[in-house]
């Protein structure tokens, strides 16, 4: 469901406008208070100062006894405007004088409580004509009234003065006031917050929506886009962090994409293929373009699948019992396997594949997570390229060979032109015709010896191994490349024991090696040098040692001369990049190992070693 977007400038909005609103009405109610009470305090001045001088003629009035007259005050007071009546009560709290004469003679106990502590009082009360400020003034006993009132002890208070105001025009007036105060304080309110709410517009809400914009921006996948702000405040120093991090999250995306780009460009240029498996779901979530070749099928496809569906066509994980499955079978962080299995295309074709796991345990960002890591070798395609290096190798092979066979070809000729042109003329004896017949029988003897060289080394591999003799096959190719050395102006020399050492192996496989390896001396004395070829019998193994005296190789190019595809010769020409990791893959099938040493300007030293027919018999057995 979408959220609802809301917005800080309404937020804001509203709570000033609640905050100001509430704020002017508790300054107008406050006020509207205080300017009641102050009114009412000022009446209480009036009307004590009314009282007092009512209290002095009163006084006066007593004394001289002038009834009448007090009376006669009383009723002239009580017709005063905003004064509504006046009242002089006695102690006990009985009306004795009063503007209106139907009060005479009223009690009033409650007024006369009130004056008990000898102190005025004035307040609001409501009355049947309206409400009235009613100002209670106690007029206190005296020496010079003691004759008539008895003494100030007994009688502290000669009577009471009340006064009642009319108290609408008193709050007629408070109210007018109040509605002009508040008026006048909610144009100032509101003065005072539009320039805030323009200030904060300004300055808070615009430059906030500025970095909120930039902020989804960025998260939407726009890694250019900027906040704008000018000003050096806390909003602005925040644009300029937001900035900072938008520009270093942008390298770290670029770096990220770099060398994701990098790992996936230097895994398609593996031979093999591929994968990586992540545990938990069976996902494939990274695969090199040479595995996507071999299943035939695209990475896009590849990566939303899991492993068994498109590598075996089905719809449920492999029976652990029937299929070696690494995701089974390995249990530990760097455990390996391997294993063969036989990978479904979605034609229906199968290919056999060699296939090297190991369990790994990597972060993907969100916490430590296990994998395997596949490598997938055609072993079809592998056979192919094995035999189209020999192919290849065969073929450099042409100009030595055809001069091999054109020098004995030649002989045969010229015997049997002679034998053509001297038969008829009866100039040969049988003598010479069997010395003609026998040169042409050895010349043949020849041919046939450079054709056998050659079908030893094109022949494809045997599945059983022979009993291979190593002297002849490392002569027999020295025979072969020995025009292309003399081309070359390569000496080439040959060092054997005297007794034949023998290898079970296959024949093809070890003139393969000897082969590689005495082509790559040539080519590195492209000028000329001396190639010497030494084998020799060292505790139950056959030592081949091929040098060279040429360019040799850098140390940096030395660690990688094995690596599928590597070429680096030193006659300038392309290679394949598969010959020494042929001569390997060999060596180490046959249970031997191959090692190479070099010095740049003086030459290299390639030493292999190979179990004897004896020494592998007994280890087999």
């Amino acid at each position: 469901m979408q959220t609802k977007t809301r917005h800080l400038s309404h937020r804001l909005l509203r709570g000033v406008l609640l905050v100001a609103g509430g704020a002017s009405l508790a300054l107008g109610l406050l006020f509207l208070g205080l300017y009641r009470d102050q009114l009412l305090h000022e009446r209480a001045e009036v009307s004590m100062q009314l009282n007092r001088m009512l209290q002095v003629t009163w006084e006066n009035a007593m004394l001289k006894r002038d009834v009448d007259g007090l009376r006669d005050i009383v009723a002239k007071l009580g017709g005063l405007n905003g004064i509504r009546d006046v009242l002089i009560l006695s102690p006990a709290g009985e009306v004795r004088f009063a503007s209106d004469p139907d009060k005479l003679g009223q009690l009033m106990p409650t007024i006369a409580h009130m004056t008990t502590s000898g102190k005025p009082v004035t307040r609001f009360e409501a009355q049947v004509g309206g409400e009235v400020l009613r100002s209670i003034n106690p007029v206190p006993n005296r020496a010079a009234c003691t004759s008539c009132h008895g003494e100030i002890v007994a009688n502290p208070v000669n009577g009471i003065l009340v006064v009642d105001y009319d108290a609408a025009p008193i709050r007629e007036s408070a109210m007018h006031s109040a509605i002009l105060f508040m008026l006048a304080g909610t144009g100032v309110i509101a003065l005072t917050l539009l320039t805030l709410w323009l200030m904060l517009r300004r300055h808070v809400i615009k430059p906030l929506a500025g970095l909120d914009a930039a902020t989804r921006a960025l998260a939407n996948g726009d890694l250019m886009v900027r906040a704008q702000s000018a000003n050096n405040d806390e909003i602005g120093r925040a644009a300029i962090s937001f900035n900072s991090m938008a520009e270093q999250l942008s390298v770290q995306i670029s770096l990220a994409e770099a060398q994701q780009q990098f790992l996936q460009t230097l895994l398609d240029g593996l031979p093999d293929g591929v994968r990586l498996i992540r545990v938990a779901d069976k996902q494939v979530v990274l695969a090199n373009h040479t595995f996507c070749q071999q299943v035939g099928q695209s990475a896009q496809t590849i990566l939303k699948r899991p492993c068994y569906q498109y590598s075996y066509g089905r719809d449920e994980p492999c029976v652990p019992t029937l299929t070696v499955c690494p995701l089974m079978e390995l249990k530990e962080v760097g455990d390996r396997l391997k294993a063969s299995h036989y990978l479904k295309r979605p034609d229906g074709t199968v290919f056999h594949a060699e296939i090297h796991a190991v369990l790994v345990e990597l972060d993907n960002g969100q916490g430590r997570e296990r994998y395997i890591v596949e490598s997938v070798r055609d072993l079809g395609q592998i056979s192919q390229i094995s035999h189209e290096q020999r192919l290849s190798e065969l073929g450099l092979l042409a100009a030595g060979i055809a001069h091999e066979i054109h020098n004995p070809l030649g002989s045969v000729r010229l015997g049997v032109q002679g034998l053509v042109r001297e038969l008829p003329a009866g100039h040969v004896t049988q003598d010479q015709i069997i010395e003609y017949m026998r040169l042409i029988d050895q010349e043949v003897d020849k041919c046939i010896a450079v054709t056998r060289r050659m079908l030893l080394l094109s022949r494809p591999p045997v599945s059983s191994l022979q009993l291979v003799v190593v002297n002849e096959a490392l002569a027999d190719t020295l025979m072969l490349l020995e025009f292309d050395a003399h081309a070359h102006g390569i000496t080439q020399q040959i060092e054997l024991p005297e007794q034949p050492l023998r290898l079970l192996t296959d024949e093809a496989d070890i003139r393969m090696i000897f082969l590689n390896l005495i082509q790559n001396a040539h080519h590195a004395m492209d000028t000329g040098g001396a190639l010497i070829a030494r084998l020799l019998a060292d505790d139950g193994d056959a030592v081949i040692e091929i040098s060279d005296s040429g360019v040799g190789i850098p140390p940096d190019v030395l660690a990688r001369i094995f690596d599928p595809f590597f070429s680096r010769r030193a006659d300038g020409v392309t290679g394949t990049g598969l010959g020494l990791t042929i001569v390997k893959n060999f060596v180490e099938r046959m249970g031997g190992t191959i090692r190479v040493d070099s010095t740049v300007g003086q030459g290299t030293l390639f030493r292999i070693r190979l179990p004897l027919a004896e020494t592998a018999l007994k280890r087999g057995a």
